[in-house]
């Protein structure tokens, strides 16, 4: 079996956006990969780009509610693939590089609008009853707010309801649960009201007691 001839450096490196992704037949991978065996220059370049399937597959715009920027991808295969008189290597090579920069977009942009969005915020008890204790994550979403609740110090079998009060007075249950259960526990609730609008988190028994407060900072 006659081994494959290693392409120069030129057309190796042209051929290494393709290898990543998986776009070459088998005679010019075997090519490519007898190269990278002979070559420490066009493996360092091969280990740059070998995160980019991954990085691709990563990238979930829709989980940040962006869009991509629109037609890029297409419009870059589609030239690819109309200039017949470039080698196909070099059109390979073009499209991952414009794989690379819409996947580095897209990171940029759901970076910025993870960015802008509020940071949990940790509430702690100024008052509750003997022997209670809790904690709140309060993290900020789309619909309101999110309640982590973190308690402990109840009585095993007593009725509980977390409510949201708002800057107006009005309640909201953001959870309710039974504590059966000893030591602490994690509660997780949520409430319509954003931060800006919370006076501060209460912990009740359905009778009306208060079990403890935790004042939302304006």
């Amino acid at each position: 079996m006659t081994a494959p001839v290693p392409p120069p450096c030129t057309e190796a490196e042209e051929a290494l956006g393709a290898l990543v992704l998986g776009a070459l037949d088998p005679a010019e991978r075997e090519q490519v990969e007898a190269h990278l065996r002979l070559c420490t220059s066009c493996s360092a370049v091969l280990a740059e780009l070998a995160p980019l399937p991954g990085l691709l597959h990563r990238v979930d715009l829709a989980a940040y509610d962006v869009a991509p920027p629109s037609g890029v991808l297409e419009r870059a295969i589609a030239q690819a693939r109309a200039e017949d008189v470039v080698p196909i290597r070099r059109r390979w090579a073009g499209v991952a590089l414009a794989l690379a920069g819409v996947a580095a977009a897209a990171v940029l942009v759901a970076a910025m609008v993870v960015s802008t969005r509020p940071a949990p915020l940790v509430l702690t008890t100024t008052t509750a009853a003997p022997g209670v204790s809790a904690r709140v994550v309060l993290t900020p979403t789309d619909t309101g707010s999110e309640l982590v609740l973190t308690l402990a110090g109840v009585e095993p079998g007593q009725h509980c309801e977390l409510l949201a009060v708002s800057k107006d007075g009005s309640r909201e249950v953001a959870a309710s649960w039974i504590a059966n259960y000893e030591g602490e526990a994690v509660i997780t609730g949520t409430t319509s009201l954003p931060r800006a609008e919370l006076a501060r988190l209460d912990i009740t028994t359905p009778g009306g007691s208060t079990l403890a407060e935790l004042p939302v900072p304006a």
